[in-house]
């Protein structure tokens, strides 16, 4: 178990957490010095990214997975195998690389560059498509012969759906003719409309069902505008202009410690 109070709130508190402390992971403690002595070891950059709220959450959360991996492998008879001490040194290097880029190449600065944003979704505007989705009202029958009947009669007009049963809405649905074979082909025949009665039986995994449908929302594109467009677009605008800051950062390295 691992019990957690962040530094943003100083009057929270945990039972099995130790007043002053911001963890315990098992029995293991983590004090407020362990925090300090952690962000001590990151560049100017790195302490200041950590300051804050925001950043002591990312920080003690480092510490603690890094705290669980040891008393992982400690459980499992490795406390003294090498992997353990590279694994720890590993997960210190990650904390350290994230600060050095974030400082390169601040997330923000890409999120405020909207023309290069723009042009992204231009170019990708398939990944914001937005498929064609229908619903329908549904009732269950037993057998193929019976839905076919009452299928003639809701045709017909001499009954309403909710006379057949208990009515039920399907999810809302995109096409998957994989999947659904039969039954999407029947549903998203493009000459029904909604309040249309689905012409055939349907069999949803082992339920057989007949009925009408219920909505349609057509195809569209996700607005430029909305927020997980904007997260997505961020993400691949970073993710793409990291390859030459990493490159940047790597070089730089192996000259210092050549």
């Amino acid at each position: 178990m691992t019990s957690v109070v962040m530094l943003a709130a100083c009057e929270a508190t945990i039972e099995g957490v130790p007043a002053g402390a911001v963890a315990r992971v098992g029995e293991v403690v983590v004090e407020t010095a362990q925090v300090e002595a952690s962000q001590a070891q990151l560049d100017a950059f790195g302490q200041a990214r950590f300051r804050g709220p925001d950043g002591q959450r990312a920080l003690v959360a480092a510490i603690i997975n890094e705290e669980l991996l040891v008393q992982e492998a400690r459980d499992a008879g490795l406390t003294d195998h090498p992997r353990v001490e590279w694994a720890v040194l590993e997960e210190l290097a990650q904390l350290q690389l994230a600060a050095m880029l974030e400082r390169r190449l601040p997330r923000a600065e890409v999120a405020a560059d909207t023309p290069a944003l723009r042009a992204r979704y231009e170019r990708e505007r398939e990944r914001f498509a937005t498929p064609e989705r229908r619903r329908m009202r549904v009732v269950r029958v037993q057998t193929w012969e019976q839905g076919e009947r009452d299928l003639a009669r809701l045709g017909a007009g001499e009954l309403r759906l909710d006379e057949l049963g208990a009515v039920v809405r399907t999810p809302l649905m995109k096409r998957d003719d994989a999947e659904f074979p039969a039954y999407h082909r029947v549903l998203f025949d493009p000459k029904l409309g909604v309040g249309d009665v689905v012409p055939s039986p349907v069999l949803s995994g082992q339920v057989l069902m007949i009925g009408e449908v219920d909505e349609i929302v057509p195809a569209g594109l996700l607005a430029f505008e909305d927020p997980e467009v904007q997260e997505q677009l961020v993400e691949a605008e970073r993710e793409a202009r990291l390859v030459a800051v990493e490159a940047e950062l790597h070089a730089e390295l192996a000259k210092r410690f050549q």
